[in-house]
């Protein structure tokens, strides 16, 4: 069992009505009767489809829209004096009673079909600055030299904005579609809320873009982090491969064990050896630290040369 809207005094109003222009909700296809079947073929796509889109009819326009990742999904037939929804996750009907409690101006089928998308777009603006939000947080942290990041949730929003990318791609497809001028039924002001439509469409992909700009930048500072990260790991062994590597010399040339080489007998042959070792560790440090080559991103001892 279905359940009706219709217009009433240029707004919507709950139940039907004998004459009015109806707004028809239906759970399942197979519940709704009077589908002719070039409509029952296009809404058959429901479960599989992955983007918004319409097909132009005789009788008008059927279409499905689908939300980012599929989060939920219905399907519409548009005509004259009815406008059918298919919805099975409800979407629609607390968007319907959300235009019937804000007194949304609706004209016609067209503009009831309007009224409900621009319910469903009401709070993109606020989700796109929560993502944005999220990659300022994501920038903090890095800039701070924490790489221990939730990269997850940097993820699951760069996900979302590629979902949102061809949601609104879609969505204008579709709106473009209902506002040819084949469709005689539709009237010059659902026409001025359908292009206003068309102008939210336009401004969110606007946005979009500027977030997903953002984001590329974030990812690239992470990437940038990651990479000083192994340099600074990779300097550190170089600096120490460095530093062992006269001491591996020194020991391995005493360690040949000939007859006749020099401090082997002599008693103070040993501490020499280990103040030799001590001096060449010593002179290295020096010699890196005044070349800033102990600095590690930080901040450079170089000395500075008189010109």
């Amino acid at each position: 069992m279905g359940k009706f809207w219709h217009i009433e005094n240029g707004h919507l109003a709950p139940g039907s009505h004998d004459g009015a222009v109806e707004v028809e909700m239906s759970c399942d296809i197979s519940s709704v009767s009077e589908l002719a079947p070039e409509h029952r073929s296009v809404l058959a796509q429901l479960k599989h489809a992955a983007i918004p889109f319409a097909e132009r009819v005789a009788s008008g326009v059927v279409g499905v829209i689908v939300a980012p990742a599929g989060a939920w999904r219905f399907g519409f037939v548009l005509s004259a004096h009815r406008l059918l929804l298919v919805d099975g996750h409800e979407v629609c009907i607390a968007a319907l009673n959300r235009a019937v409690d804000n007194k949304v101006s609706v004209s016609g089928s067209a503009g009831a079909l309007c009224a409900v998308l621009r319910e469903l777009l009401r709070d993109h603006p606020t989700e796109l600055s929560l993502v944005h939000e999220d990659f300022e947080l994501f920038e903090d942290q890095i800039l701070e030299g924490n790489v221990s990041i939730d990269r997850g949730k940097m993820m699951d929003d760069t996900r979302k904005l590629l979902g949102l990318d061809t949601f609104y791609q879609g969505m204008s497809d579709l709106v473009e579609e209902i506002l040819e001028e084949e469709l005689s039924f539709v009237t010059s002001a659902e026409r001025t809320h359908l292009r206003a439509l068309e102008r939210q469409l336009s401004r969110l992909s606007v946005r979009l873009e500027s977030v997903q700009d953002y984001s590329l930048q974030v990812h690239s500072l992470y990437q940038e982090s990651i990479d000083i990260r192994q340099n600074n790991v990779m300097q550190w062994l170089t600096v120490v491969a460095t530093i062992a590597m006269p001491l591996t010399f020194i020991t391995g040339w005493y360690g040949m064990n000939f007859p006749h080489m020099g401090l082997i007998n002599n008693p103070w042959g040993y501490p020499i050896v280990i103040v030799l070792c001590l001096v060449v560790i010593i002179g290295e440090i020096i010699f890196f630290w005044r070349n800033g080559w102990l600095s590690f991103g930080g901040v450079r001892h170089k000395r500075n040369k008189r010109q």
